[in-house]
């Protein structure tokens, strides 16, 4: 309400400017407001500081195929033994649930209407040393002379954790011994 004056009376001309200035105040303090995309993973990292495993694909003589380094955190490190079936580059799609034994699972699947049993076991420590049998079989219900033999693969991976991840290594990252991270 203005006076005769046509002038705010003071206490409402007050109360306005500390409004604004306050507005003012918060929206320069939007600026300086922590980021999320940077505090959240800092912040899991802390919690959770993300750690390199060397992983070795072994063969059936038992000598290393292949090995790439990953940098996991907690719930990529626990996936390692969660591997999932695929059939000439399709997923197989569960068709029971897993039955879970203490170092292992099997289920039944289905890819490309063919059923397959997998199953895998794990030996060693799963926070440092570890081997997973990974292990794939076509299942016939009824075979005829004229199917083909079943599919089978067997696979074992060994997990060796080696320390935290590098810096500039980020989780997921992959690296071929000597090679640098790759982004996931």
């Amino acid at each position: 309400m203005t006076g005769a004056t046509g002038r705010v009376p003071r206490s409402r001309a007050g109360a306005r400017l500390a409004l604004t200035v306050l507005a003012l105040l918060g929206l320069a303090g939007c600026d300086e407001a922590p980021k999320t995309e940077t505090t959240i993973p800092a912040r899991q990292q802390t919690i959770d500081p993300p750690q390199l495993w060397r992983v070795e694909v072994i063969g059936d003589t038992g000598a290393v195929q292949s090995a790439v380094y990953v940098c996991a955190d907690t719930p990529l490190r626990e996936a390692f033994v969660r591997a999932r079936a695929e059939v000439n580059g399709k997923a197989c799609t569960d068709t029971t649930s897993p039955i879970v034994k203490p170092n292992g699972w099997v289920l039944r699947c289905v890819a490309d209407g063919r059923p397959f049993a997998v199953s895998a076991a794990t030996v060693g420590d799963l926070e440092h040393d570890f081997r997973l049998n990974f292990g794939l079989t076509e299942l016939f219900y009824f075979r005829t002379a004229s199917d083909p033999s079943p599919i089978t693969v067997r696979e074992t991976r060994h997990f060796l954790h080696m320390g935290l991840c590098p810096a500039g290594w980020r989780i997921g990252d992959q690296a071929k011994p000597g090679h640098r991270p790759r982004r996931n």
